[in-house]
C-alpha cells in the first residue's frame, strides 16, 4: 500500500499489510538527484514476528533487516543506471 507519494520528493509504501515500510525521499543537489532509500519494521511487524517466531524473533528481524539494508546500495545503482539511461 502507497503511504508516501510526493512527486520529485518522497515516495514509500507499507508490505504486509502494516508491517515493513520501504521508502525512497528525492532532493535536488548540483548536477542531479540524491535518493536515500530506507527501510523499517513497523510496530505491527515486530508484533507479528514475535507471535510467529517466538523466542527467535529478535534474530529473524535481525537479519531481514540486514538482508534489506544490504540490498540497499544495488536498487539505487539500479534505479541510478535506470535514471540516467533516460
Amino acid at each position: 500500500m502507497v503511504v508516501a507519494a510526493e512527486r520529485g520528493r518522497e515516495f514509500a509504501f507499507v508490505v504486509g499489510g502494516t508491517w515493513i515500510r520501504w521508502g525512497y525521499t528525492f532532493e535536488p543537489v548540483e548536477g542531479g538527484t540524491e535518493v536515500t532509500e530506507s527501510w523499517e519494521f513497523l510496530p505491527d511487524g515486530l508484533a507479528g514476528f514475535d507471535e510467529r517466531f517466538g523466542e527467535d524473533a529478535p534474530a529473524q528481524v535481525a537479519d531481514r533487516t540486514r538482508a534489506a539494508e544490504a540490498g540497499i546500495p544495488a536498487t539505487l545503482a539500479a534505479i541510478k543506471a535506470a535514471a540516467e539511461a533516460g
